[in-house]
């Protein structure tokens, strides 16, 4: 699976899958490839996850080297529980991103980034392509 096929829906928990594209909406499935569905655009909002970046106090981190940077570290900084506490989230985040802007990254947001990571993870939608690594890790 493409980090570039996974997508948020607003009013939609989880995340799903890009099976096809119309253009009135978009048809999605579950990220093991069941259940497709048509989603509308009318009723939904779609945010593929490529698109989504984590603010910092110079620019933007892309959402994919973040979540990176997570499974780097996830034996020596293991995820919090998305329902921890807030200063839980916020201290687990500046392990992994030092620099987060602590102003425009709420509290939400980083449960969000912490149950999309988790579900990631677990179905192994973070393996780097060979292809994928050239644009997470760019040449000097």
């Amino acid at each position: 699976m493409d980090f570039r096929e996974i997508i948020a829906v607003t009013a939609v928990s989880g995340l799903k899958r890009l099976v096809a594209n119309r253009n009135d909406g978009l048809i999605l499935s579950d990220l093991n490839g069941e259940n497709k569905k048509f989603y509308s655009n009318r009723q939904h909002m779609f945010s593929p996850l490529e698109n989504i970046a984590i603010y910092t106090d110079e620019d933007t981190v892309p959402l994919f080297d973040v979540m990176l940077a997570m499974r780097q570290q996830k034996t020596t900084t293991p995820p919090v529980a998305p329902n921890a506490s807030n200063d839980e989230l916020r201290n687990y985040l500046a392990a992994i991103l030092p620099n987060y802007d602590k102003e425009r990254v709420n509290v939400s947001d980083i449960k969000k980034l912490v149950k999309w990571f988790l579900i990631l993870d677990e179905t192994e939608a973070l393996e780097v392509k060979e292809d994928q690594e050239e644009v997470a890790e760019p040449a000097e």
